[in-house]
Formats: C-alpha cells, structure tokens, sequence
C-alpha cells in the first residue's frame, strides 16, 4: 500500500501533468487581478506591490543579491522564478517531494533562462539541512502541507545565518479545511450575490468530480463518505451536486453552483494527506522557536472556497466581473475587521530565538 508521502507526491505530479502550460481557472487566484491587488494592498499597503518586492525591500535592502536562499515546497516554481525576476539570490535550493513538479519548475526556469536556481526533490518532512547556509528561507503556500512542523522549524532555524529570516505567505486556517458552520453560511451567502453567469462551474471542475467518483472507492468508503455528510448535513447538496456533474456531461453545458459543498477530513486525505495536515498549529508551532518580526493577516475566509471551480469565469477583460471580486474582498475584510473569522492567511517575517534549540544540522547539497 502506497505511504501517504508517495500518494501526496502522485498526486502533484498528477496534478503538474495536468495543468502544465495553462490555467485551468479552478483556484482563487485565477480570478483575475483583482483580488492579486487586494493582497497586495492587505501586505505591503500598496495594490501595486506584491509580498516579495516588500519583503526584498524592507529586509534586505542593500543587501540583495543574497548570496544563498532556500524554497521549501517549491512544486512547479513559481516562487523561485519571481525571487530571480526580482534579482534576490545568486543562489537558491529548492525542495519539493514530487519530482513531476520539480522537472516542470527545472524545464520552466531553463526556458526562462534563469540561473542559480537548484531544484532537488525530498521529503520535506524528513529534511536534513546545512547549518548557517541561507541567508533566507521562503515558504509560499506549501508550510500547510507540512506535517512534522517542529522538524522542519528547527531544520530552519539551524540552517539561517546569523542575521538570515523566514518568510511565510501561508495557509493557517483550519486544519484539513474544517470551517466553523458561521463561515460556511457566509460563503455560500456570498455565492448568492454573484450573477449566475459568475456562478457557472468550468467543465474542468466537472471533471474533477467525475473522476473522484465515490464508487471507484469501494462499498466501506462509499457507507464512510455518506455518514460524513448527514453528520454535516449537506447529503442532498451532495447528490444534486453529482448530478448536475452526469448531466453537464451529458449535455456539454456545465451546472450552475448553486451551493458550495465543504470537504470533510476524509475527503482532504483521499485526495492528498498531507493537504492542510496541521494548519492552525502553524503559527504557534513557529512562536516557540522563533521571533515573529513582522504579521499580516490578509484574509481568503471567503475568497478560497467561494471562487473555487469557478475562477476562471472572472476576466481581467470584464470589468464588471472585478468589481464583483472587489465587492467580494470588501465583504471579507470587514468581517475580519469585526472580529467574525480570524484570518485564514498570513504573511510572516521571523528570526531564530537565540535560544532556539537546532536540532541535527545534515549536510545536503552544502
């Protein structure tokens, strides 16, 4: 029986063959800019300046480029290519523990023709790491898929030099993605308020759910996955959402969302275990060894699950689709402003504790 790290590795090679070269308009951030605008402004305080220019300026001002730069969870890349667009390092190693993913980010990085960047694949999990090396650490989206937290955390702090930082653009919500009910009400609230034209799933996303059909699992996973939704009450929401999926299929027309489903923790493992393995205890895992200079909390309450499937059906050529995102972003600071939700996404500067314990250094690719 595969390990949970080969299915996490599998299915983001999967997912890398998929979608490689094109965006599917599946996640939140394909919305259009809109919403890249609004995280700017939530970070750095200008819409027009993204996580990475902020952090490169107020950090390491004068200092750039760095001489070595780690990137934890690297998958296809992209991290990697805007650090070198932004002229950060010299050098950067980058992890990640599917190496589908990882020969896509090489072959991307070529094409580029950016130099100093390389890509190794291993179990982040297990990662051993050279002391005093980097001079930073960037983790972009990928710390939530991590589940030995006080490993990788003492890896880091033994690994940074004297003056080196983390930084984090993170994942710290609920673990497998189990909002309260409040949430949930408000999100398909909010889903309400969009035209149905907005509300049209991409077929990609019809897709997907006919190939994780419940009947490809077995009987005992079919009986588990039906207790899980009565238990959250969205069974019938559920089965109108599966055949609305046979008759888009049937009929070339793709179902308008009427209702988001949440997944249940079984169906975040099925899919990938290590997806949102241990979120929340991100940020206090992360304050017993290390100094948090700097936090921004910029939300996704909303956002994440509510544009899911049908991001794509948000143009940067549609004016009035990007007012409907900024309406959306609105709505979601103020909740967050109320003390409704604490924030489901944060940007994190932080530096070892002098104290910190560090671990065994390793000597990986010194």
């Amino acid at each position: 029986m595969p390990t949970d790290t080969k299915i996490t590795a599998q299915h983001w090679n999967d997912q890398t063959a998929r979608f490689a070269g094109r965006t599917a308009g599946l996640s939140w951030g394909d919305a259009g800019p809109a919403i890249h605008r609004h995280i700017n402004r939530r970070i750095s305080g200008d819409p027009e300046i993204d996580w990475l220019a902020y952090t490169a300026d107020k950090y390491f001002s004068g200092r750039l480029p760095l001489a070595r730069c780690l990137s934890l969870g690297c998958g296809t890349g992209v991290l990697e290519r805007a650090l070198a667009r932004h002229r950060v390092f010299q050098q950067c190693d980058a992890y990640d523990v599917a190496e589908g993913a990882l020969q896509e980010a090489r072959r991307l990085a070529k094409e580029n023709q950016l130099a100093g960047i390389m890509y190794y694949a291993a179990d982040i999990n297990a990662i051993k790491l050279p002391a005093g090396a980097y001079d930073a650490v960037w983790i972009h989206h990928a710390m939530h898929h991590f589940e030995s937290l006080e490993h990788i955390c003492g890896q880091i702090s033994q690994s940074l030099k004297p003056d080196g930082l983390l930084i984090l653009n993170e994942y710290v919500g609920p673990s497998r993605f189990q909002f309260p009910a409040r949430q949930k009400e408000v999100i398909n609230l909010c889903l309400g308020l969009l035209p149905a034209q907005y509300r049209t799933v991409m077929s990609e996303q019809v897709e997907l759910e006919m190939e994780r059909t419940p009947l490809r699992k077995g009987p005992r996973w079919l009986f588990s996955r039906l207790f899980d939704k009565i238990r959250d009450g969205d069974l019938i929401d559920v089965v109108c959402r599966r055949l609305q999926a046979y008759r888009a299929l049937a009929t070339g027309r793709s179902p308008e969302m009427r209702t988001i489903v949440f997944p249940s923790r079984r169906d975040i493992i099925r899919v990938d275990p290590s997806e949102a393995v241990r979120s929340e205890e991100i940020e206090p895992v992360l304050q017993s060894g290390f100094e948090i200079l700097e936090k921004k909390d910029w939300g996704g309450n909303v956002l994440q699950f509510l544009l899911q499937g049908i991001a794509g059906r948000f143009s940067a050529n549609d004016p009035r689709s990007q007012d409907l995102v900024s309406m959306l972003t609105v709505v979601e600071d103020t909740l967050l402003q109320c003390g409704e939700f604490e924030s489901d996404f944060a940007y994190i500067v932080a530096r070892p504790k002098a104290a910190c314990g560090h671990g065994e250094a390793g000597n990986v690719h010194p």
